[in-house]
């Protein structure tokens, strides 16, 4: 009897655990399910979310796309031209030759040059700016020189100039006249404080017998262009008159020289090419003025086609007077 009231309440004690047991499995199942169902709507949340911020953007771009691409002002034009590349002058001592005397021992030769510029325009198509790129050299330029003579005296010359008189119209295809120690005289002065001029004077004397210039007019440009050779590009590219330079980018632009002779020289046969003669006038070498930018041969002549400062031939007539009358001082 004993016994089987142990067996029973055994039976009930493992029916009793069986129902724990199964009631903590559906338990911990719902909870799983539960825990399951959040994650997703959580997941499904913020990836709605998501796309709804990835498509914003999406708009958002392509609006702003649209709207720059409607209130484009600006257009931008690439231009290569070719352009003659102007030999440089080579000057020696030559012994033999009397001071102020000069002789060609070997002719010069241009070359070729293909200029790069970028034009930009507004939106009416008027053009805004230009900026050299880029230039590179197609065909090398042959160098002229010239023996300049270092004896110690010189014989007078007839030059054929304008005899020392100035005004605001004067010619300036025609030489001034002076002699080489005048040049000197005219270009020793305390304005000159790197002796620049000083030291190069005769140079703006010898382009007179060579291309048939004012000497004084071109160390006058020189002068205003450089401030009396302090300008950066003077001293650091031996560049007097700023030449080769664009309005935009002036320094980077502007021509190096290995002296300022060279830029003397180059720069005087520039204007006589172009803007002193007009075209088929008999020049230097055997050549012709090409006179591109010819409108006359005076100071306000060339000014409308060489600077873009309207009182530029004012500032040069100023230096050029100031010179004049040094030279006539007695």
């Amino acid at each position: 009897m004993i016994s089987k009231e142990k067996n029973f309440t055994k039976y009930i004690f493992e029916l009793i655990f069986i129902l724990i047991i199964i009631a903590s499995i559906v338990f911990i199942e719902k909870t799983e399910k539960k825990t399951y169902a959040t994650d997703a709507k959580i997941s499904e949340n913020v990836s709605e979310e998501e796309k709804k911020i990835s498509g914003a953007e999406i708009v958002n771009l392509d609006k702003i796309i649209q709207k720059n691409s409607k209130n484009e002002k600006y257009r931008e034009e690439v231009v290569v031209k070719e352009e003659e590349l102007e030999y440089i002058t080579k000057y020696r001592n030559n012994p033999d030759l009397y001071i102020g005397k000069t002789e060609v021992s070997q002719e010069g030769r241009n070359g070729t040059q293909a200029i790069t510029i970028k034009k930009t325009y507004d939106e009416n198509g008027k053009l805004l700016r230009e900026e050299q790129v880029s230039a590179v050299v197609v065909k090398s330029s042959i160098n002229k020189i010239i023996d300049i003579g270092t004896k110690k005296y010189e014989k007078p010359r007839n030059t054929g100039g304008s005899s020392g008189k100035l005004s605001f119209n004067i010619a300036l295809n025609k030489k001034s006249g002076f002699t080489l120690e005048q040049f000197t005289k005219a270009l020793t002065d305390d304005k000159d404080v790197n002796r620049i001029f000083q030291n190069n004077s005769k140079y703006f004397y010898y382009v007179e017998d060579e291309y048939n210039i004012n000497g004084i007019f071109v160390a006058a440009v020189g002068i205003h262009e450089s401030a009396w050779g302090t300008s950066k590009i003077a001293l650091n590219k031996n560049n007097l008159f700023g030449y080769g330079a664009y309005d935009s980018n002036p320094y980077n632009g502007a021509y190096d020289f290995e002296d300022y002779a060279e830029s003397i020289d180059l720069v005087s046969r520039v204007f006589v090419k172009y803007y002193i003669n007009p075209s088929g006038t008999n020049i230097y070498d055997g050549q012709k003025a090409n006179g591109k930018y010819y409108s006359g041969n005076t100071l306000y002549a060339v000014n409308k086609r060489y600077a873009t400062d309207k009182n530029w031939a004012n500032g040069v007539y100023k230096h050029m007077k100031y010179l004049y009358n040094k030279i006539q001082k007695n």
